[in-house]
Order: C-alpha cells, then structure tokens, then sequence
C-alpha cells in the first residue's frame, strides 16, 4: 500500500545535473545549455511528464557533452548520469512509459497521507506544515489536503509516531475529515493495515 524507497536513479541523477547546471562557468555551449537541457528533461521524466522519445534524446545529450564538454565538471556530471541511465534502464522505462516511480521518490508518483491507526491527534504535523494542508485539533485523527500538499514532507519529520506516510497507485482508505482518535478499526478480514475504516459503537 505504501512504502519509502531509498534510491531512485531519476532523482539521483536529476540532482547531479542539477548542481552541474548551477555551477556551470557558461564558457561553452554544451556546459551552459547542455546541463540545463538534461536537467530539464530529468525533471520532466520525474514529474510524470515525460516524453517517449527522452531516453534516446537525453542519452545523446549526455554523451555529447562527456565526449566535447569544455570543464572537467560537466564532462564528470555526464559520465555520472551515463551510468544512471545504462545501469538502471528499466526503472527510466517505468517513469517514462508509466509515469511511476517504484520506490516512491519522485513527487508526482505519490502522495501523502496520515494512517488513521497510528496518529495520536497531537498536531505537530499540522504546526510543521507551510501549506496549511493538514486538517485536524487535539485528539483527532488528521487528514492531509492531497489539492493543498506540496510534499515538503516536514510534517513526516514532526510525526512522533510515524503516522505520516506516502502512497502509490493503490490508495489507502483515510478518513475525509477529521474524526475521533480511537475511532478507525486496524484491520479487517485479513486486509492490509489501516485499509478498514469503522466508526467504533460503545462498548467496543
């Protein structure tokens, strides 16, 4: 249902390219313009934008400019991203042909939600987060805004019970607004955690 990868090339190499572009000299054309150009295209492949043909194009980019590029910097950039793409094709394959991301890395193949189970209604996930996206008040379960949500994910780092999680294409069910702590079920024949939502009667 849901889970928190590790390691994603996409992102990893977006990243490289990114602090290549930002430190490009701009003396030569394939150093100014072609770690802009890569980075740009990264970026869309990890937004889910991707178009079929960005492998091909992006693999081109970055051979020409670790074959021609003029500083040592975006030659290592290039080289680096090479690899990312030769060694890890399948997972490029699956963010541009699905528009997915396995290990839920890259923001547009997720989003965020609190499990109703695990959250203690203490707020602090709410305080931490600058996109007013979180409803809820003392000793209520809280609900993400998903329209709202930026992903910044400092609310996952307030959350003292790791109630804060992120979730693919299978969605969990979450409650729509704010209810009682202690009033969502765990589970329910045998289904995953936090995937039945009952309302408790009194006696329970």
């Amino acid at each position: 249902m849901s889970d928190t990868g590790t390691f994603c090339a996409i992102d990893s190499a977006k990243r490289v390219m990114d602090d290549a572009r930002k430190e490009s000299c701009g003396k030569c054309v394939l150093c100014r313009e072609g770690t802009w150009q890569a980075y740009e295209i990264m970026y869309d492949i990890s937004e889910g934008k991707a178009e079929n043909d960005d492998y091909e194009l992006l693999t081109e980019l970055l051979e020409q400019i670790s074959s021609n590029g003029g500083c040592e910097m975006s030659v290592k950039a290039a080289s680096l991203c090479l690899g990312l793409l030769r060694n890890y094709q399948e997972d490029w394959d699956q963010h541009i042909r699905r528009k997915r991301c396995a290990n839920l890395i890259c923001r547009a193949s997720y989003t965020v939600y609190i499990a109703p189970e695990l959250c203690i209604g203490c707020g602090k996930c709410a305080e931490a987060c600058q996109d007013n996206a979180i409803l809820g008040g003392e000793n209520l379960i809280h609900v993400v805004k998903g329209e709202q949500c930026s992903k910044c994910m400092l609310c996952v780092e307030a959350c003292p019970k790791g109630a804060v999680k992120k979730a693919g294409a299978i969605k969990p069910k979450v409650p729509a607004e704010p209810i009682p702590v202690g009033s969502v079920g765990g589970t329910s024949g045998g289904g995953e955690e936090g995937t039945s939502m009952r309302r408790r009667r009194r006696g329970e």
